[in-house]
């Protein structure tokens, strides 16, 4: 990998009813519109870590990286758009580092090139603005003669929204590697929290909020980070019993995997369990989660070769039971994932889910067929998902992704009858002889089914990378 590295794209997105197909926006951390037809520009210039000075013949223990990718987009109603995915600095000494800024991430154990996406976030909405201490990616420890690695983060950021002000976003992770050879478990967790802010909208529902504000003082921050309750700080500061039960918005994933290499493939399986609250991190809301295996081919490509297959199934419909109050237990069923009393719009940042895209905000949805007031009318979903990636000799790359999904309302407001819907995009990105790393790039997308209206669109552009 180069010290250095830019890249820069323009092309234009078109659909048969003005709105961006599924698999065209999925995932793409925010950069490409909701609307069509728009013309895009982007650009993206990245310095990375050295790690091994060539020079000195000695490992570099301390340096720094940045990057930078601005998307500007032009749509048809004369309305022009910047947008920024991607600006943040680091400085790492050793296998640690502190960077700040909004960095494309994702949060959990998968494929993290070709998954439908992760539970908790994966890379749908544009990322959150933050400052995180933590490790560059899986660092093994020597006084386990590097069998056990280590990948953690600790971080604060902005969450701010139009409807909501003052939000401050709490996240941390921690995950292990066992094993340094051809086979190796994998096993951790992801935990997130949406805590403090104020909005006018919270002033109508004095039960949730004092005067429009949610507690912000940094005196409960141990509450955010542990997740547990003290009555008496809310009580004597007039919080109710929302407040006491657990402050904030919590959710994340217990995530494991197992990697091995079998003969010229590399093969990958894994699992997302989601939890919202005390019973789904009691794992009561089995058999919900993230289920993938992706193959990986490691041997050179013929004339024709898949170079990726990932299969995932995702499973939502649990939610620790379809009742809030379950007589003679001591936890709450109807977890309603990624929806949340206080804030309003759940798990969602500037309009897009942060989790997986496939718990979508009723605004993105089919509006001829919801009766559902809560941000995410569909957080009940079945789906099956298949992505494939191949190379047709050295200059063509194929891929397409396809997702069927049954989808089932929410918690007390079920779709009756469920909902199917397919998407599905197919890809080709040709590098041009002697074009000095020139190419052409094209997608055709299609949504056919009950939870999406109707359409196909395509995008067209040409690459320039550095």
């Amino acid at each position: 990998m180069s010290q250095v590295e830019a890249s820069a794209e323009a092309g234009a997105y078109w659909s048969s009813n003005n709105e961006t197909p599924f698999w065209l926006k999925t995932n793409q951390f925010g950069a490409v519109p909701d609307r069509t037809t728009s013309g895009v520009v982007q650009a993206s210039v990245r310095r990375n870590y050295v790690f091994y000075d060539s020079l000195s013949a000695r490992p570099r223990k301390l340096d720094w990286s940045a990057g930078v990718s601005p998307v500007g987009i032009y749509n048809k109603d004369n309305r022009f758009e910047f947008v920024l995915p991607e600006a943040h600095a680091s400085v790492r000494f050793k296998r640690v580092e502190l960077w700040a800024g909004r960095r494309r991430e994702v949060m959990g154990l998968g494929d993290t090139t070709f998954s439908s996406g992760f539970y908790a976030m994966s890379g749908n909405s544009l990322p959150v603005p933050k400052v995180q201490i933590g490790t560059v990616g899986f660092t093994p420890l020597k006084f386990t003669r590097n069998f056990i690695a280590v990948h953690a983060g600790f971080a604060h950021g902005w969450f701010n929204a139009d409807y909501i002000q003052g939000v401050r976003l709490h996240q941390k992770f921690l995950y292990l590697r066992f094993g340094k050879n051809k086979s190796k478990v994998y096993a951790g967790l992801n935990h997130n929290v949406l805590w403090a802010g104020h909005s006018d909208y919270l002033k109508e529902h004095p039960e949730l909020a004092v005067n429009g504000e949610l507690p912000s003082s940094w005196s409960i921050y141990p509450n955010v980070v542990f997740a547990f309750t003290s009555k008496k700080w809310f009580e004597k500061n007039g919080y109710g019993a929302f407040d006491s039960y657990r402050v904030g918005n919590h959710l994340g994933s217990y995530d494991i995997a197992f990697e091995t290499t079998v003969g010229k493939y590399r093969l990958f399986a894994y699992h997302q369990h989601p939890f919202e609250d005390v019973s789904s991190m009691l794992f009561k809301n089995i058999p919900d989660g993230l289920y993938g295996i992706n193959l990986k081919l490691n041997g050179k490509p013929g004339r024709f070769a898949i170079t990726h297959l990932t299969l995932e199934f995702l499973s939502t419909k649990d939610q620790s039971g379809s009742e809030f109050y379950i007589p003679g237990s001591k936890y709450q069923g109807a977890d309603n994932y990624f929806n949340h009393t206080q804030y309003s719009e759940g798990w969602s940042y500037q309009g897009r889910t942060v989790g997986t895209p496939f718990i979508s905000p009723g605004k993105d949805m089919d509006q001829s067929k919801l009766s559902n007031y809560r941000y995410f009318p569909n957080n009940r979903v079945n789906m099956w998902y298949l992505g494939i990636q191949g190379k047709a000799g050295r200059l063509l790359t194929l891929s397409l992704r396809g997702s069927y999904s049954r989808n089932f309302g929410t918690p007390g407001a079920d779709f009756d009858p469920p909902r199917g819907q397919f998407s599905s995009v197919l890809g080709a990105q040709y590098l041009l002889p002697r074009g000095r790393n020139l190419s052409i790039i094209a997608r055709v997308a299609t949504d056919q089914g009950d939870v999406f209206t109707r359409r196909t669109g395509g995008y067209i552009g040409i690459r320039k990378d550095w």
